[in-house]
């Protein structure tokens, strides 16, 4: 998997394919990490920080980086994962701006601290975690105004409208898969 754009762009990222007990690992296709950056505009995300759950291979995380983040959080559950990660990330000049964390993203997102402006969620297709994680972003109250969730999916389950304070603004199809873009509703 390579990078698409950004101070990286080009570059390879992890990689390896699916491993025997790895049912359900899924990278995000080029064709779609280009549609979601594409929807983020043209200014960049200079000053943005970024959560990548179930971040497989990190090549979210990792794009945002290479697209001007200034910093990137990757949880992932299996650990030779998070280990490739730190790996890309450091390979990449992003490892002074990157942390992962080894854990169901179901349970780490009751825990998060840190204040986030783009959240890429994509979970295997065939669990549908979304209004628990969702849900969780919100009341943990981690998401900066004006952040974007970007939730991928199986083009075959459809999404809540709204978790809690958080709300869909549109919904695309590539294929098989599905991206679902949320921002939280302003409480003014």
């Amino acid at each position: 998997m390579r990078i698409g754009g950004g101070s990286a762009g080009g570059r390879r990222v992890g990689g390896r394919g699916r491993r025997r007990g790895e049912a359900g690992f899924r990278p995000t296709s080029s064709r779609v990490r280009l549609a979601i950056f594409s929807m983020l505009g043209p200014g960049g995300l200079g000053g943005l920080s970024v959560l990548d759950l179930y971040a497989g291979t990190g090549a979210m995380g990792l794009e945002a980086l290479s697209r001007g983040a200034d910093s990137a959080e990757f949880v992932e559950l299996n650990e030779r994962r998070c280990r490739e990660i730190t790996k890309a990330a450091d390979e990449l000049g992003f490892g002074d701006r990157s942390t992962v964390r080894k854990g169901r993203c179901e349970r780490v997102t009751k825990t998060l601290t840190k204040r986030f402006d783009i959240v890429f969620i994509d979970p295997p297709y065939a669990d549908d975690p979304f209004a628990e994680v969702i849900g969780n972003l919100d009341q943990a109250d981690v998401l900066n105004p004006g952040a974007t969730i970007f939730a991928e999916h199986s083009a075959r389950t459809e999404l809540e409208s709204r978790y809690g304070r958080i709300e869909r603004t549109d919904s695309r199809k590539y294929g098989d898969t599905a991206v679902s873009t949320y921002r939280l509703v302003s409480t003014e």
